[in-house]
């Protein structure tokens, strides 16, 4: 299923200008925290990080960003050769089920592949069916369910890998 391309948006690579948007959005989604020291930290000295936004076109814009994403290409201890780790990843809610965060891993994806990763994986709330979805529709198959992964509040997590 191919969505239509929505032109209001488009995916950026992250600065550092952004970065406050970015620990206010993880605030506010819930995600593992990585916060500003370490979302700066990984931009700034990660060659292989892989650090996305969705920015809007005025005059539709009202925000910095719209959602972003954090990641990594890192050598794999559980497959040979490089792995694409998706870290977070969070859009805003008045934009969620437009394609947005699609169109993050999408790209998160191609960049991975370009640094030379040939697997991807992530962790994801046993209770975010939505989020399962989408990384199903992608091609991310379940793979492990990891006991009281998350902490605030707990619960278990699933972890989702593709063959890039």
């Amino acid at each position: 299923m191919k969505e239509p391309l929505d032109a209001r948006f488009y995916i950026a690579p992250m600065l550092e200008s952004d970065l406050a948007a970015v620990v206010e959005l993880e605030r506010l989604a819930r995600l593992s925290r990585w916060g500003y020291d370490g979302y700066r930290t990984e931009l700034l000295h990660n060659p292989l990080a892989v650090m996305l936004v969705v920015r809007g076109q005025s005059p539709f814009l009202r925000r910095s960003i719209y959602g972003f994403l954090a990641g990594r290409v890192q050598l794999s201890a559980r497959h040979d050769g490089r792995e694409l780790h998706i870290a977070n990843i969070a859009v805003y809610p008045e934009v969620q089920r437009q394609g947005l965060g699609r169109r993050l891993l999408r790209e998160a994806l191609y960049t991975g592949r370009l640094y030379g990763a040939t697997t991807a994986f992530l962790e994801v709330r046993q209770s975010n069916h939505g989020a399962q979805a989408l990384y199903a529709s992608l091609g991310f198959v379940t793979t492990a369910h990891k006991r009281n992964f998350y902490t605030d509040p707990p619960e278990d997590g699933l972890l989702m890998e593709l063959t890039l």
